[in-house]
C-alpha cells in the first residue's frame, strides 16, 4: 500500500498507544482487533490513518477497504474486495492465486477480468460453500501473515451488507495465533438499523476484540489542529468560536475554518457549510464535483473522464481546484477520493432529481458497456450498476440489472444480499411490460431467490418462494417441476420432516420414467438421503443403487460419489463388510479424483466409522489418521469437515486413543462452525469427563450433545447421547435418571430397527440394575427385588433376541456378539449366586481382539471380582492387568473402583519387579492444558484472561479450570494457585 503525506495527528494518543501495543501483541502472534465508534467526522479515519502509516513503517503489510451507501442490496463482501483488490494492484500480482497459491482460486473468481460466463458452483450445502470461502479467506491472512504482520482496516460497516458483517463474526471467532490486527470502524451518531446493532454485539463477543470510542476534541487539541491548517497559531477567541459551533468535531471545525471570510452568515450545518464551499468553486470544478458524488465515495479516473462533460484539460484542471481546497484527494490506481464522505453526501444531497437521474444514466451505460470503468470486483460491480440503473428510474434496465446483482451475489456465497436483488426483481416485475426480457423467468426468479432465502437461514421464506415457483411452472415441465419438488423437500427439512419426504417422493415420482439422467440422480440422491437421515435403510439401500446406476450414466461424480459412499455402509452395515468398504474406498478415490473435497470428508467420515463399527480396528485407526493429515494439509474448516472429526473423534476414542481423541476434539471446537454440529465430539467429552471422575465437565458436555438432538433424526445419534447420558447417571449413583435414559435410547433405536446398538443399550441397562441389586446385598436386603429382576429378566431377553435376529448382520458387528455375551454376565450379576470369572474373562478377550481397552478394563474389573469371591489366586494378576489399562486411560472413575476391590481383598496391585510402575506425565494428573491453565491461575487471570491467552472459548476455560480444582481438592481459584505455588506446578 502507497504511503500517503499525512499532518501530524492531533490528539488520540492515548488510544494509538492502545493499538500500538495491540500491534505488538499480533506481531508475536495473539491476532488483536479494535470496534472504533465515533460520530461522522469525529476523526476515525484519520486515526486508521496514522495507525496505517506507523504499520508500513515497521515493515508491516496492510489491507483495508471501506463499505459505501448503495441504494439496495449491498456490494457482497465489498470492503474484503476492496482490500484484496489493493493487495494485487501493490504486488503487480495478476491474481490471488498467482501471488499465494491455487487454493486461492475461489477468490479469483470474484475479479475482473473474467470469462463472461460466470462460473459455475458444484451443488451441495451452501453452508459449506460459505464456510469454505471464509475460510479461504482466514488460511490467506495466515499465509501473508507468515510473511510480515498484517493490519487488516474494515472502515465504515454501518454500510456494511450481512455478508461483510458476517465475515468480520467469523474472523473476530476464527482468528488465533495468525499475526493480524483487525481494526473495524463505524459511526454511532445514526439510528443503529438492519444487520448492524446483532452484528456489532457479534463482533465484540470475540475474545480478542475491543471497543474504542472516540469522542470529539476538547478545545485544546481543535486549537493544535486548526494551527497546523492555518500554518500558525490562531487566536484564542476565533478557536473557541469554532469550537462551540462544531462541537469539537473535527471534519466540521476544519469546513468552518475553510469557510471563514465566504459569507457573513456561516451556516450552523456540516452540510451547509460544505455547499457554501463549494458555491465558490468554478463551473467546471462544480460539475465535476458531481458526478463524483454521484460515482461515489472513490472515482476511477478512467470512469470520470468517459462520463464528465468535460474535456482532459479543463477537467484535470477541475481535479487539481477540489483537491487544493482538500474535498477530494489522490487514491491509489489512478483515482481520487473525497476526503471525507459527509463532502460526498452534502454535494449528492443538493442535487435535483432531475440532475441525479440524468447523471446516474451516464454512469450506469458506461458501467453497462465497459464494466472493467468500475474497477471492482465483478460481485459488486454488478451491484453498482443496479445501484445507478434504479436510481434513473428506467425500470426494464433496473430489472435486469438488479437481476444479474442477485445472481452475482449468489454467485460469491451472499446469500442474504442475492435474497435482496432478487427480492427487489420480483416487485419490479409487475412494473415492466416486457420482464421475461431481463434473462429469467419469473419460475426461474422465484426459485433463485427461494435457494438464496434457504442458504441465507430464512427456511420458511425459501418454502414460500418455492411454493410460489411450482404454482407457476407448467405441468408438462416435469423436469422443472421435478428440481423444484426436490428443492421443496430441502427447505421443509429444516421445519417438517414428514412433508420434506413427501417432496422428495413426488421430484422422484416426476421423473421415474424420464430420460434426463443427471436430474434423476439428483432427486433419487435426494430421496434416498432423506430415507437414511431416518433410520430407513432397507427403503433407502435400493434407492442408493439406482443413483449410483444413474449417476455413472449421466457422468455426475458427486452423485456417483454420494451413491459408492452410501451404498457402501449399507453393504458394510448389512454383512457385507468386504463389499461395503470396498465400495466406500472408490468413492473415496472418485472423490480424490475430482477434488471434491466436500466427497473426501463425507467419505472418510463413513469410512472410519464403518471399519470401526465391523471390528476392523486397526484399518479405522489409520484411516482416522489419514483423514487428519489430509486435513491438516488442506487447512480448512468447514461443514463436512466438522462432521468427518467428529466421527474421528468417536473412532479415536472407542479404540483407547484417549489422548489423540481429545486433541482433534480440540481442534475441531476451535472452530467457528463446531458448536451446533459436533454431537460426537460432545457425546465422547462427556464419556471422558465420566470416566475421569469429571463430572462437572461431563454434564456440561453431554448437555450440549442434548441440545443437539433437537433437530436431529439420526437414531446412531439419538443412541449415542442417552448412552453417554445414562453412563454419567450410573456412575453418580442416580439409577432413576439412568434407567429413563437407556429406556429413552431404546425407544428410538429400536423403532428404526438399529438391534447392534439397541443391544449395547441393553447390556448397559443390565449393568445398571445389576449394580441395584449388588447395591441392595451390600445393605442387607435382598439383591433382586421384584422390579429390579422384572428390568433386567426384561432386557437381557431383549437382548439375546436381538443379537439372534441380527443374521447375517452378526458379520457386521461383532462387538454385538460381545455385548450379548456380557449381557449375559451382567445378569448373572443382577441374580447373584454362584461365581462365574470365566465368562468375564471371555468378554474381556473379545473386547482385547476388538482394541477397545476401555471396556476390557471394566470386565476385568468384573472378573477379578468373581475370582475373589472364588478365592482365587489369579484375583491380583487380573485386577492388575484391568488396573494398568486404567491408569494408561487415566480412566479415574474405574481406577478407584478398581483400587477399592483391591483394599477389600488385600491385593497388591504394586507393579511386578521388573515392570516398575510409570510415574504419571504431570502431578495429580493434570493435562499439558492443564498445567498452562494453572500457569495463568497463579497470575491471578479470569476465565476471559486465560481464553483469550490460550485461544479457547471462554467456557472451554471455565471447564479446565473446574477439572484443576477436582484435581487439586481445592476449594477456589486462590487455594488451587497457592497449591500450585507450593508444589511447583506450573
Amino acid at each position: 500500500m502507497r504511503r500517503r503525506r499525512l499532518s501530524p495527528l492531533v490528539g488520540r494518543h492515548a488510544e494509538l498507544a492502545e493499538i500500538s501495543a495491540a500491534w505488538d501483541d499480533a506481531c508475536q502472534g495473539h491476532a488483536a482487533g479494535f470496534l472504533i465508534s465515533g460520530e461522522a467526522g469525529v476523526g476515525k479515519t484519520r486515526l486508521v490513518q496514522e495507525c496505517i502509516e506507523r504499520v508500513l513503517a515497521r515493515d508491516g503489510q496492510v489491507l483495508a477497504g471501506s463499505s459505501f451507501r448503495i441504494s439496495s442490496g449491498g456490494l457482497p463482501y465489498g470492503p474484503f474486495l476492496d482490500a484484496l483488490r489493493r493487495l494485487l494492484r501493490d504486488r503487480a500480482a495478476g491474481s490471488l492465486a498467482e501471488l499465494a497459491g491455487p487454493r486461492f482460486t475461489m477468490f479469483d473468481q470474484m475479479f475482473w477480468p473474467e470469462a463472461t460466463e460466470a462460473p459455475e458452483l458444484p451443488d451441495g450445502d451452501a453452508s459449506l460453500r460459505q464456510a469454505r470461502l471464509f475460510d479461504v479467506f482466514l488460511a490467506l491472512l495466515g499465509q501473508l501473515a507468515e510473511q510480515a504482520p498484517v493490519l487488516l482496516v474494515i472502515e465504515d460497516v454501518h454500510w456494511a451488507e450481512q455478508s461483510t458483517l458476517d465475515l468480520l463474526s467469523f474472523l473476530t471467532v476464527a482468528l488465533r495465533r495468525e499475526r493480524v490486527l483487525l481494526v473495524v470502524t463505524y459511526r454511532d451518531d445514526e439510528p443503529a438499523a438492519g444487520p448492524l446493532p446483532a452484528a456489532l454485539v457479534e463482533l465484540l463477543r470475540g475474545v480478542f476484540m475491543t471497543h474504542l470510542p472516540l469522542a470529539p476534541f476538547g478545545a485544546g487539541d481543535l486549537g493544535v489542529l486548526l494551527s497546523q491548517l492555518a500554518g500558525n497559531p490562531l487566536p484564542t477567541a476565533v478557536v473557541d468560536e469554532i469550537a462551540d459551533r462544531s462541537g469539537g468535531n473535527a471534519y466540521f471545525a476544519e469546513e468552518l475554518f475553510e469557510a471563514r471570510g465566504i459569507g457573513d452568515e456561516v451556516p450552523a450545518r456540516v452540510r451547509d457549510v460544505v455547499l457554501l464551499r463549494v458555491g465558490t468553486f468554478s463551473a467546471d470544478a462544480q460539475a465535476a464535483l458531481q458526478i463524483c458524488a454521484v460515482i461515489g465515495r472513490r472515482i476511477g479516473y478512467p470512469l470520470l473522464a468517459t462520463v464528465a462533460e468535460l474535456p482532459e484539460k479543463p477537467l484535470l484542471a477541475a481535479l487539481r481546484e477540489l483537491a487544493a481546497n482538500r474535498v477530494l484527494q489522490a487514491d491509489t490506481g489512478n483515482a481520487y477520493r473525497f476526503r471525507h464522505a459527509l463532502a460526498q453526501e452534502a454535494v449528492y444531497s443538493d442535487l435535483l432529481p432531475g440532475e441525479r437521474a440524468r447523471l446516474h444514466a451516464r454512469v450506469a451505460a458506461a458501467l453497462a458497456e465497459r464494466p472493467q470503468l468500475g474497477d471492482r470486483p465483478r460481485s459488486t460491480a454488478t451491484a453498482v450498476v443496479a445501484h445507478h440503473w434504479e436510481a434513473t428510474g428506467d425500470l426494464p434496465k433496473a430489472l435486469a440489472a438488479v437481476i444479474a446483482a442477485g445472481r452475482a451475489a449468489a454467485e460469491v456465497r451472499a446469500f442474504r444480499e442475492g435474497l435482496t436483488y432478487f427480492t427487489r426483481a420480483l416487485d419490479l416485475w409487475d412494473e415492466v411490460d416486457d420482464a421475461a426480457d431481463a434473462g429469467m423467468t419469473r419460475p426461474d426468479l422465484l426459485a433463485a431467490a427461494a435457494r438464496c432465502a434457504h442458504d441465507a437461514g430464512e427456511h420458511e421464506t425459501a418454502v414460500r418462494l418455492v411454493e410460489d415457483a411450482l404454482t407457476a411452472t407448467p405441468r408438462h415441465d416435469v423436469v422443472a417441476r421435478a428440481l423444484l419438488y426436490e428443492a421443496l423437500g430441502t427447505y421443509m427439512d429444516r421445519i417438517d420432516g414428514a412433508r420434506a419426504l413427501r417432496a422428495f417422493t413426488k421430484a422422484y415420482h416426476l421423473l421415474a420414467t424420464s430420460d434426463a439422467l443427471a436430474e434423476r440422480a439428483r432427486v433419487t440422491a435426494a430421496l434416498a438421503n432423506s430415507l437414511s437421515i431416518r433410520g430407513l435403510y432397507p427403503d433407502s439401500a435400493p434407492l442408493w443403487e439406482e443413483t449410483l446406476s444413474l449417476a455413472r450414466r449421466a457422468g455426475r461424480k458427486r452423485e456417483e460419489v454420494l451413491g459408492l459412499k452410501t451404498s457402501g455402509w449399507h453393504f458394510a452395515m448389512h454383512g457385507e463388510p468386504e463389499t461395503g468398504v470396498g465400495r466406500m474406498r472408490e468413492a473415496l478415490r472418485v472423490a480424490r479424483d475430482e477434488d471434491d473435497v466436500e466427497g473426501i470428508c463425507l467419505t472418510y467420515n463413513h469410512l472410519s466409522l464403518a471399519l470401526d463399527f465391523i471390528g476392523w480396528s486397526a484399518d479405522a485407526v489409520a484411516t482416522a489418521e489419514e483423514a487428519l493429515r489430509w486435513s491438516v494439509d488442506l487447512g480448512l474448516m468447514f461443514p463436512p469437515m466438522i462432521d468427518m472429526l467428529d466421527s474421528i473423534v468417536l473412532v479415536l476414542y472407542r479404540n483407547g486413543r484417549w489422548r489423540q481423541a481429545e486433541e482433534v476434539a480440540d481442534r475441531l471446537l476451535a472452530s467457528h462452525h463446531a458448536a451446533a454440529r459436533a454431537l460426537m465430539t460432545f457425546v465422547v467429552l462427556g464419556e471422558l469427563g465420566t470416566a475421569r471422575g469429571r463430572p462437572e465437565e461431563a454434564a456440561q458436555q453431554v448437555k450440549q450433545a442434548q441440545e443437539q438432538l433437537k433437530n436431529d433424526e439420526d437414531p446412531l445419534d439419538h443412541g449415542l447421547v442417552h448412552a453417554a447420558a445414562a453412563a454419567f447417571a450410573m456412575w453418580q449413583e442416580d439409577y432413576e435418571t439412568a434407567r429413563a435414559e437407556v429406556e429413552a435410547g431404546l425407544e428410538v433405536v429400536g423403532a428404526h430397527g438399529d438391534d447392534q446398538q439397541a443391544v449395547a443399550l441393553c447390556v448397559l441397562g443390565l449393568r445398571i440394575e445389576a449394580d441395584e441389586a449388588e447395591r441392595r446385598r451390600a445393605r442387607g436386603r435382598a439383591g433382586a427385588s421384584d422390579e429390579v429382576l422384572r428390568h433386567g429378566t426384561a432386557l437381557r431377553d431383549r437382548a439375546r433376541s436381538l443379537w439372534e435376529r441380527m443374521g447375517t448382520r452378526q458379520k457386521s458387528f461383532p462387538e454385538a456378539a460381545i455385548d450379548a455375551a456380557m449381557g449375559e454376565a451382567e445378569f448373572a450379576r443382577l441374580l447373584g449366586g454362584e461365581p462365574h470369572p470365566e465368562a468375564w474373562g471371555e468378554v474381556a478377550a473379545g473386547w482385547d481382539r476388538l482394541a477397545r481397552p476401555y471396556p476390557a478394563a471394566y470386565a476385568r474389573w468384573r472378573e477379578a471380582e468373581e475370582l475373589v469371591r472364588k478365592r482365587d489366586q489369579r484375583a491380583a494378576e487380573v485386577l492388575r492387568a484391568a488396573g494398568e489399562a486404567a491408569e494408561r486411560l487415566e480412566a479415574r472413575a474405574l481406577l478407584r473402583e478398581i483400587t477399592a476391590l483391591a483394599d477389600r481383598a488385600r491385593l497388591d496391585l504394586g507393579a511386578p519387579p521388573d515392570e516398575p510402575a510409570a510415574e504419571p506425565e504431570h502431578p495429580f494428573h493434570l493435562t499439558e492444558r492443564e498445567i498452562q491453565v494453572l500457569a495463568l491461575l497463579k497470575e491471578g487471570r479470569r476465565n476471559r484472561e486465560i481464553a483469550r491467552t490460550l485461544f479457547i472459548s471462554e467456557s472451554t476455560a471455565s471447564v479446565h479450570v473446574s477439572n484443576i480444582l477436582a484435581k487439586l481438592n481445592a476449594a477456589n481459584r486462590v487455594e488451587a494457585a497457592a497449591i500450585a505455588h507450593r508444589l511447583h506446578l506450573a
